[in-house]
């Protein structure tokens, strides 16, 4: 079994660096998550005296917690000294020691669920989220084997802990490759929207990443250091579709009917499936009058066709989401011109250092200074849980005039401005370009430079309607017809079709039509549902949290599921199996919910959110706190287990 503090151990180097290095190092520190790292060394109570400024963020809508420059250089001072003193590392902070560091993060105490997940996040233990046998793992394990369902993120997680517990497991990936989401979008400018220091595991510390915002092969790198570091490849399969899992009532079973490489047909047949086929995995083409009678060149982003030469061809972009204004920008500099068909506009929010790299000092400061890659790390994740601040809905601000709640308009005027900003020598974009919805409605787009590029010569935005699509062009609703070598299809996901298009039968002949049928996909937890035992999904309907990493989530989710598997081998049963009333008592609770959330209004600017029954089947309604009281471990009252 690999160990994460191997892991780190390798990583780090422990390389010399002479006195001006580690200056230009110490410059390049978060301050706050210095100081802090720096008091649990010292204990120096000079540090506790530093007050918190509480910086307005994104016109207000978010808090940076900061603190003033006149403290930076004296904390320098006390970093230098300590580093230069070879004093040996404190062990880590117990929980009870980072929750007051916490405090002293942000100058105001955090909440129960703050400090669980917060500590967690901190990553100080090698395995911060392991699910454990509650003695010697029982011999009963030999019996059991898992299925995952894709080899992303999700799966790679599940696979590490179930090598942790010692139950078999295998996963089948339908793609050539690892890594999910960012195996299938391999178009130009593709790249995370979140800090790598949010989008990463907790038990691999110190990842050695060359940018603060990944672009796409940056993070299948991520992937695959992960999947050889804890020794996964063997367990995967590629290029393998699952086509149907059927649930067998006599032998307590999933069948699964698989096409590998070679188009052989294989039957595996396992006591448990872990899906992980995630949410953006089904490519969304839209229907056009005419589109399939197009004789230039054609492909939806998930199917860029790196072989097509687009320089100086007459491009259409249809579709201005985070992947279309992400691309933008690539087929502008290289195409002869670009037409871009935008049915709604976008929030686009600007992040400063987008394109950044990550300095070899400031490697060193996070490979070097004891707890300082922790509370950096921290820093992210107590950024990125206020987004839910701007999610819910005041009736006190509403009855006053206002959308959403202060925070969502602070949000709205400030990338309001941005877009004035960006646009202000051409009012006849801007008037197409600022959304009526208020910001979260649909997903924020991160800017790559979107604006910028529709002010070139080379780019025309079209905002009327598409009419349909002939053998060379484009016609829109006002009769203009324009000719195109290439048509890139940036029309997202469907989201709603979870599990798609595979066919799953569970118990007594359910299938997933007869369970959603009534107004779409609905699971326990967004992880499991009735009459389909020993199944669990990662990122199910509604299973998008609110705040906080990706990747964290996901442990969470691993720690949850596997905990349960554990119950049932440890008490010696064959299935495990949510209760109907359980059930159902969540999907009301949040059934309850969704009318205080901006998604669920008609000024929220609909987008993937919903399903075709009107219904939010993407976002969860509760806050990060109560989801996590949820899912912090196992729950076997709501379980049957025979």
């Amino acid at each position: 079994m690999q160990s994460a503090v191997n892991i780190v151990e390798d990583l780090r180097g422990l390389e010399g660096a002479d006195d001006a290095y580690i200056w230009r190092a110490l410059q390049s520190a978060n301050m706050n998550a210095l100081r802090i790292a720096l008091y649990h060394e010292t204990n120096d109570p000079e540090l506790t005296n530093m007050p918190v400024d509480h910086v307005p963020v994104q016109g207000g809508a978010l808090t940076a917690h900061s603190l003033p420059k006149k403290y930076h250089e004296i904390i320098r001072e006390k970093a230098f000294a300590y580093l230069k003193s070879g004093a040996l590392p404190r062990d880590p902070p117990t929980k009870k020691e980072a929750a007051e560091l916490m405090t002293l993060f942000t100058g105001y105490p955090p909440t129960e669920g703050e400090i669980n997940f917060g500590y967690e996040d901190l990553a100080f233990q090698e395995f911060s989220r392991d699910a454990k046998w509650t003695n010697a793992r029982p011999d009963a394990a030999d019996d059991f084997s898992v299925t995952i369902i894709g080899a992303g993120f999700s799966g790679i997680a599940a696979a590490i802990q179930l090598d942790r517990l010692g139950i078999k497991y295998r996963i089948i990936e339908r793609m050539g490759d690892i890594s999910g989401t960012w195996e299938l979008n391999d178009y130009p400018e593709a790249r995370v929207d979140v800090s790598n220091f949010l989008y990463q595991y907790k038990f691999v510390k110190n990842y050695p990443w060359k940018s603060y915002f990944a672009p796409r092969d940056e993070i299948k790198e991520y992937a695959n250091f992960i999947v050889d570091t804890f020794n996964l490849r063997p367990h995967i399969s590629l290029n393998t579709t699952l086509k149907a899992a059927t649930w067998n009532e006599a032998t307590k079973m999933w069948e699964l009917d698989v096409d590998g490489p070679d188009g052989v047909q294989e039957r595996i047949v396992s006591n448990l499936i872990f899906s992980c086929a995630g949410l953006f995995s089904t490519p969304n083409l839209p229907e056009i009058e005419g589109i399939e009678t197009f004789e230039g060149k054609m492909f939806h982003t998930t199917q860029w066709d790196h072989g097509y030469d687009y320089r100086d061809k007459n491009i259409a972009l249809i579709g201005t989401g985070s992947t279309g204004s992400q691309l933008l920008p690539a087929l502008a500099a290289k195409g002869a011109n670009v037409t871009v068909y935008q049915r709604t506009p976008q929030w686009v929010m600007p992040i400063k250092g987008y394109h950044a790299r990550v300095t070899p000092e400031k490697h060193w400061l996070l490979r070097n200074f004891p707890g300082y890659w922790n509370w950096f790390v921290y820093s992210n994740y107590i950024g990125s849980m206020q987004v839910q601040q701007v999610q819910d809905i005041d009736p006190e601000w509403e009855a006053k005039g206002g959308q959403v709640n202060e925070k969502n308009a602070l949000l709205r005027q400030r990338l309001t401005e941005f877009i004035n900003h960006e646009l202000a020598s051409r009012p006849d974009l801007l008037v197409k370009m600022v959304p009526q919805y208020p910001p979260m409605g649909r997903r924020l787009v991160i800017d790559n430079a979107f604006y910028k590029t529709l002010l070139k010569d080379n780019v025309e935005l079209v905002t009327d309607g598409i009419k349909g699509i002939d053998q060379n062009g484009i016609k829109t609703n006002d009769g203009t017809k324009r000719r195109h070598d290439l048509i890139v299809l940036s029309a997202g996901f469907k989201v709603s079709q979870y599990l798609w298009p595979v066919s799953y039968t569970g118990s007594k002949g359910v299938t997933l039509e007869n369970a959603w049928a009534k107004d779409g996909a609905r699971a326990y937890l967004s992880i499991t549902m009735p009459d389909f035992p020993n199944f669990f999904m990662y990122y199910g309907p509604t299973g998008q949290v609110r705040g906080g990493s990706f990747h964290s989530w996901i442990e969470v989710t691993t720690r949850y599921v596997c905990g349960l598997v554990i119950e049932m081998i440890e008490r010696g049963a064959n299935t495990v199996e949510v209760k109907r009333q359980s059930f159902q008592e969540y999907n009301d609770l949040m059934d309850s919910l969704y009318p205080k959330m901006l998604w669920t209004r008609n000024d929220g600017g609909l987008g993937y959110f919903f399903n075709e029954h009107g219904r939010v089947i993407t976002n969860m309604p509760f806050g990060t706190d109560y989801f996590y009281s949820r899912v912090e471990k196992a729950d076997p009252e709501n379980f049957n287990f025979e």
